[in-house]
């Protein structure tokens, strides 16, 4: 599924932060076999690209929300050399304290997050960076911002879900939100949830 993606196109250079090889698998298999094209992703990158490049071949649209202005303009410049415009978006949202905020946590700006769809077949949390001070926990809010846009069937993927505090947020999240079956599958490093039908 992800060489067909990457071979014979534009380098990518996969960094430490970007999502495992393993876990974008499991991201385009959803895409591919469920038929999933509405799709936001918290965080922008290799992911991004890699996720327009097949709903370019497939139909839908990737909207991401980004905080670091300069890293966002990387990602456009390369949707740009790869004629991605017309599925792929990516919004600037600089990060501030938020209602949902656990131990204080900042996260995405209220602006930005009302640009969002209002129907998302599948969320991707792999943003705001949950490392640094201040930052454990900063993906919580992803599900009480957002799940209301995600309709029954719909899907949200969390990154690095090996560490402790978002392996702490999945527990929190499958709490909160009972009319969603959430796991982890610690061999990707993701955890996947998935709202009742």
């Amino acid at each position: 599924m992800l060489r067909p993606l990457l071979d014979g196109r534009p380098y990518l250079p996969w960094t430490e932060g970007a999502i495992r090889p393993a876990a974008l698998v499991a991201v385009l298999n959803e895409i591919t076999f469920a038929e999933r094209r509405e799709i936001v992703e918290l965080g922008s990158g290799i992911s991004s690209i890699v996720v327009g490049r097949l709903l370019a071949e497939r139909g839908g649209k990737l909207t991401a929300v980004e905080h670091d202005p300069e890293w966002a303009q990387i990602v456009r410049s390369q949707i740009v050399r790869e004629r991605l415009g017309d599925v792929i978006e990516v919004i600037v949202a600089p990060l501030e304290p938020h209602a949902a905020s656990w131990l204080g946590a900042p996260w995405y700006s209220s602006e930005a997050v009302a640009l969002l769809p209002v129907s998302i077949s599948l969320l991707m949390v792999d943003g705001p960076p949950g490392y640094g001070e201040g930052m454990s926990h900063s993906r919580y809010p992803a599900m009480p911002a957002l799940a209301d846009r995600i309709p029954a069937g719909g899907m949200v993927f969390l990154d690095d879900a090996g560490r402790e505090p978002e392996r702490e947020i999945v527990a929190r999240w499958s709490e909160e939100f009972t009319d969603w079956s959430f796991g982890i599958d610690v061999a990707r490093g993701i955890a996947l949830g998935t709202r009742s039908v």
